[in-house]
């Protein structure tokens, strides 16, 4: 199984310690692919091109997706950490509640992607916390296949409206915290994750020391 990262261009500093933990700790994979039209001058490995279609970030999202040939691929996120070893097949289709409690907590753009997903999905489970997740071509396809035009979705619950899943409380670090409170976030978790306002000083500091080594796809 391959994984696709869909990819917008930025500094390169979640992208480069995404993929020094995926390096250092996932197996049973095959390759990785970002999914963009540009991309670090560091970067070396493989690339689908396939660059923004609109200035919405959903669309985007499923626009370069839709890119993806594989029957079935694993989807990891940019600003996805892995913190212990890990093989592909133990991934699961992770959430936490409910589209309706998720809402309780969005704004703005994101907020009416999920409150159009339930409009037309129901209150379903809220497939889209930050984890890396399995996608098969069928799933994508079909959210690929929604009303677009007028509407944003959040994908992975559109996606696995049908799965079961497995409840799992997320980790999204996206604001400026010690050092100290990092590592107790952290602590024990398999993944987590970084927003703009939580890549700070020492969240470099942190990354640096989880991930010293350059990754097979830096040059």
């Amino acid at each position: 199984m391959n994984i696709y990262i869909p990819y917008k261009m930025d500094d390169g500093e979640e992208l480069r310690f995404c993929l020094r933990s995926i390096d250092k700790y996932l197996s049973g994979y095959n390759d990785i692919y970002l999914i963009c039209d540009k991309w670090p001058e560091w970067y070396k490995g493989k690339v689908l091109l396939h660059g923004d279609i609109s200035i919405r970030k959903q669309l985007n999202i499923i626009s370069k997706l839709f890119q993806v040939k594989d029957e079935k691929f694993l989807m990891f996120n940019n600003d996805h950490f892995l913190l212990k070893p890990l093989h592909i097949n133990e991934i699961k289709n992770w959430y936490h509640g409910t589209l309706k409690e998720a809402l309780n907590n969005a704004t703005g753009k994101y907020y009416t992607a999920i409150k159009n997903t339930i409009d037309h999905f129901g209150d379903v489970r809220y497939f889209d916390t930050h984890f890396p997740c399995i996608f098969t071509n069928h799933q994508i396809h079909r959210v690929f296949r929604l009303e677009w035009g007028s509407h944003e979705y959040v994908i992975k619950s559109a996606a696995f409206v049908d799965s079961e899943g497995e409840e799992i409380t997320d980790c999204k670090i996206n604001h400026p915290m010690s050092k100290a409170a990092i590592d107790d976030r952290i602590k024990d978790r398999t993944f987590f994750s970084t927003g703009p306002n939580g890549m700070r000083m020492q969240m470099m500091v942190l990354l640096n020391e989880l991930f010293p080594d350059k990754s097979r796809y830096e040059i």
